[in-house]
């Protein structure tokens, strides 16, 4: 068997293995990063067993109207971005995993779970946005009052690879709160133990501005800004 046959091998085992693997697990970061770092938090991209339980995030301008005692706005917008590859990629290039640039992915965010709750995986809502990369995705949402957070993301399509997070913001009962801009950088593939790096910056005046022609002006006339961490 010449080299090349034999690396593909290699290859195809380590894929193999990670098929298999579905309990296997990297460890999360424990904690929030700060956000006026200019430095840039690490994570993993991890296999995990999928998402359950997840709900669609469409909404209309009567819902955000009509604020329940105990509920709040927020407002927000994700954003992933990918490294560039080489421009020439060789025939074994399949190896360092899928194209990132080629997938959607899934933002999942849940209200804050216990300690308890979270060890046992049961979180009380929980929502997915579908984001595609290089494009901001603006989002105003009704939520119940109290922390949430955005727990990860996963790669769409036929991958289980799933970013872990844990970047909390609160909903505060009857305000319109901004929450920041979550922003993901990824290597140009991606696989299992690949890393990416996030961070959350201040990007208001532009998510208002994706969302006025849908939304129109008075939902924001009062925002108060706490950004995730």
């Amino acid at each position: 068997m010449d080299a090349a046959l034999i690396v593909v091998a290699m290859g195809i085992a380590m894929i193999a293995v990670e098929a298999l693997a579905p309990g296997r697990r990297w460890p999360s970061v424990p904690g929030s990063f700060v956000v006026r770092s200019a430095r840039l938090p690490t994570f993993a991209l991890v296999l995990a067993l999928g998402l359950a339980g997840s709900a669609s995030t469409a909404w209309s301008k009567e819902d955000l109207q009509s604020l329940g005692e105990d509920e709040g706005i927020v407002i927000g917008s994700f954003v992933i971005n990918v490294e560039k590859g080489e421009a020439e990629e060789s025939g074994l290039a399949f190896l360092k995993g899928r194209k990132a640039g080629d997938s959607n992915y899934g933002v999942s965010v849940v209200e804050k779970p216990t300690v308890m709750n979270e060890a046992l995986g049961i979180f009380k809502t929980s929502y997915r946005f579908e984001v595609k990369p290089e494009q901001e995705f603006a989002f105003i949402k009704k939520l119940p009052a109290g922390t949430h957070r955005v727990r990860k993301i996963e790669q769409l399509g036929f991958s289980n690879l799933v970013l872990d997070l844990a970047v909390d913001f609160t909903v505060r009962p009857g305000q319109t709160t901004y929450i920041g801009r979550l922003a993901v950088l990824l290597p140009s593939r991606v696989r299992l133990l690949s890393e990416a790096r996030v961070k959350v910056t201040d990007a208001q005046e532009e998510a208002i501005n994706l969302l006025r022609k849908e939304h129109g002006d008075s939902v924001f006339s009062s925002v108060v800004k706490e950004l995730m961490k």
